[in-house]
């Protein structure tokens, strides 16, 4: 198969790494900076280039990577290009906002939206891996779409090499993404936000070091995922600050049969969930 792949940050040309290591599929590559697509070239990250009105309508496969506020109008601005009966998608960290956006209208392809799970701390094409998606999982979030269609993305993410894919609503979707991975990384901000984390060396070890990582973050694009998924990150907010309030009460009373209730229940959860 043709497949294009729009955008070539971090997650865009670790797509099209992927698919070069582990596919035999043709892989047609576009940046809005045309240094990097040519770096993509160079590299063997991608096998072919040119105008993207140019390559959309010779593509099975269109992948859109792009931050959350521009895909719907790519889909829209282009939806007269894209190959009849051809599938496009994207890796945007969010589902409802987009899927539910585009099942409203009508097309002569199928978009289903799609999140490959993984990530790095620094971001752009030079940090980009053809590794990134080792062991990793790959969601669909199909609304309208063919099951044929999700199929056909579904054996293209295992080929790629994903160990897991899930489809699943853009809902559900949503609101698991808020408690894995929106929560952490607020959570993370606030962490070292304290006046105290400028002290830290000396003092930390694993503790420190696993609560802060996900701090490193690109606040433009998270703050979109963010405002787009506000009502199920609202409600992860809640329940965190719910259960700090309940330690910060047992510390203040020194209620230390309730601190450790609360701990081994933690505890309890964490080994049967891993």
């Amino acid at each position: 198969m043709n497949i294009l792949v729009a955008g070539l940050g971090l997650i865009g040309a670790s797509i099209a790494k992927t698919l070069k290591k582990n596919t035999n599929h043709h892989v047609l590559g576009w940046n809005r900076t045309e240094s990097v697509t040519a770096k993509a070239l160079a590299d063997g990250a991608i096998d072919e280039t040119g105008a993207i009105e140019d390559l959309i309508p010779l593509a099975d496969i269109t992948i859109i990577n792009f931050y959350t506020e521009a895909i719907v109008p790519f889909v829209l601005e282009n939806r007269n290009k894209f190959k009849k009966g051809s599938i496009v998608t994207d890796s945007c960290g969010i589902k409802t906002k987009i899927c539910r956006t585009l099942e409203k209208e009508e097309f002569d392809f199928t978009f289903i939206g799609a999140h490959p799970m993984a990530g790095r701390e620094v971001s752009g094409y030079d940090a980009s891996l053809p590794t990134l998606f080792d062991n990793a999982s790959f969601i669909c979030t199909p609304t309208n779409a063919p099951k044929a269609k999700t199929d056909t993305l579904v054996e293209l993410a295992k080929e790629m090499g994903f160990k897991r894919t899930v489809v699943t609503t853009p809902e559900h979707h949503d609101e698991m993404i808020a408690f894995t991975s929106q929560i952490a990384h607020v959570l993370a901000c606030s962490y070292v936000l304290s006046p105290l984390a400028p002290q830290h060396p000396g003092f930390s070890a694993g503790s420190y070091r696993d609560v802060s990582r996900v701090a490193r973050i690109n606040g433009e694009m998270w703050s979109e995922l963010f405002i787009a998924n506000k009502e199920p990150l609202i409600r992860e907010i809640d329940d965190l600050t719910g259960n700090l309030l309940k330690f910060r009460e047992a510390i203040e009373s020194e209620n230390s049969s309730l601190l450790i209730e609360l701990m081994d229940r933690a505890n309890k959860i964490k080994e049967e969930i891993g």
